[in-house]
């Protein structure tokens, strides 16, 4: 018996010299639970400042816009709860003790080996949380920083043409012509004949028009016009690219008296192209025209254009030439006459039906960077008028989005490719060529760009 009670005693003994130890792993296990709760309360904050970040995106005209930051610091402050938040600028916060650190990068910055770093159609979310410990402030941890980041960005928008011109009747006109698209299509004039269709096919599952329709005589093989809608919020869906696109174009103020352009021989002035050349990315004084006969190779990048005079600017080409500019080329169309801004028409973007001799123009906008997706984009500065025609019995094939936000569009595409969107001022589709009248196909498969389609939705998304 005496035995018996001398192991239960031992046994008293150990349990008592074992009780800590228990109840600080205890402890710890409870710090630890708190904190993968609190991880997740951080990463839902990233996440929600990353949304409302994105949501802004649209409303900047500059990357890194006050509002977009502002909205992100706000969605972790007020909707997360989470005391003294504090904006940082240092991609790996340490914030102090109680406080919340968020980093809010517009394009996003910190991870060289994001695949959107640098992309400013994405926001960088980084949130930081001192979290106080219990049981483990006995081991000497009194606290614990928990880091979580996110990415937002804008989801695809559900149109793919938009008539910007706030106030002209017939800024959409398709008169005698097809019109055939998977998306829909925007008119953002109040006029009550925004939109005019005559004796025509058009063909979309949305036509939103801010004023009214005119009284169309047209097939409709979608839906009919929505008159009387909203106008759009913002009016111009590429206007928070600009900045971003004319940053990464070739500058157009080194056109002088001096300006040398990257095609051998050529000073300044109208380069006319008769036979064959290749032509390298950089500002060309004067503007370009490709005519009958040329055969020009485009090396990839961004061609700058510029006027230096009320009668040159812009890019023509005409038929019965043949351009090469399949790896990924972008024109900036200015607003620069001589090395200064000059608002007006300063040359247009032109396919020309002269001949009519068929050629074969290829060109595929870039599908990374600043003009990912964006073929051609003319200054709001510039005024000049445009004809673009993708044509297959031109063998005229362009791929990219067409952007011209001050300036009357003609354009006509009954040629097969991956995507041709259309922002412009006002716009008509279909072109006679030779007799032959071109209807107009949008398309829309953007499987070639790594953010999708150039013209985004206004609703944030989260992107990573």
């Amino acid at each position: 018996m005496a035995s018996r009670r001398s192991d239960s005693g031992q046994t008293l003994v150990f349990v008592a010299l074992a009780m800590p130890v228990l109840l600080g792993f205890l402890g710890i296990g409870f710090d630890m639970g708190y904190m993968r709760f609190m991880k997740r309360q951080v990463q839902m904050a990233a996440d929600a400042a990353a949304i409302a970040g994105a949501d802004e995106i649209t409303s900047c005209t500059s990357p890194g816009c006050a509002p977009l930051t502002t909205a992100a610091v706000a969605a972790v402050s007020k909707d997360n709860s989470f005391p003294s938040v504090t904006q940082s600028t240092n991609c790996t916060p340490v914030p102090g003790t109680g406080a919340t650190l968020v980093v809010v990068n517009n394009p996003p910055s910190c991870l060289a080996s994001d695949p959107h770093n640098g992309n400013d159609s994405y926001v960088e979310t980084i949130v930081a949380r001192n979290v106080p410990t219990f049981f483990t402030k006995i081991f000497g941890f009194n606290s614990a920083t928990i880091t979580a980041r996110a990415e937002g960005g804008l989801g695809g928008g559900s149109s793919c043409v938009f008539a910007l011109d706030q106030a002209a009747s017939g800024a959409l006109t398709n008169v005698l012509a097809g019109f055939t698209s998977s998306c829909g299509v925007v008119v953002e004039s109040n006029s009550g004949s925004a939109f005019n269709c005559f004796l025509g096919i058009f063909n979309a599952p949305y036509i939103g028009v801010v004023g009214g329709d005119g009284f169309p005589l047209c097939l409709f093989g979608g839906a009919s016009p929505s008159t009387g809608i909203k106008d759009p919020n913002p009016t111009d869906p590429l206007a928070y690219r600009q900045a971003a696109m004319k940053a990464a174009a070739p500058s157009p103020t080194t056109c002088g008296t001096s300006t040398t352009s990257p095609y051998t021989g050529h000073s300044g002035g109208l380069l006319t192209i008769t036979s064959a050349a290749t032509l390298n990315p950089g500002t060309y004084c004067g503007g370009i025209s490709i005519n009958p006969g040329a055969n020009v190779t485009l090396t990839p990048g961004i061609y700058t254009l510029t006027s230096t005079s009320a009668s040159n600017g812009g890019l023509t080409v005409y038929a019965g030439t043949t351009v090469s500019g399949g790896g990924g080329v972008a024109f900036y169309n200015s607003n620069i006459r001589n090395g200064s801004a000059v608002a007006g028409p300063n040359g247009g973007v032109n396919f020309v039906c002269s001949s009519c001799t068929a050629g074969s123009v290829v060109l595929t906008a870039p599908t990374s960077g600043p003009f990912e997706g964006i073929l051609f984009f003319q200054d709001p500065g510039n005024t000049s008028s445009s004809v673009v025609v993708g044509s297959v019995t031109y063998n005229t094939k362009l791929t990219g989005t067409s952007y011209f936000p001050s300036a009357s569009v003609t354009f006509a595409f009954d040629i097969s490719v991956d995507y041709n969107d259309l922002v412009a001022k006002d716009i008509t589709f279909g072109v006679q060529w030779n007799s032959t009248t071109i209807a107009t196909n949008s398309y829309n498969n953007y499987s070639t760009l790594a953010n999708g389609s150039p013209l985004k939705g206004t609703v944030g998304l989260l992107a990573e």
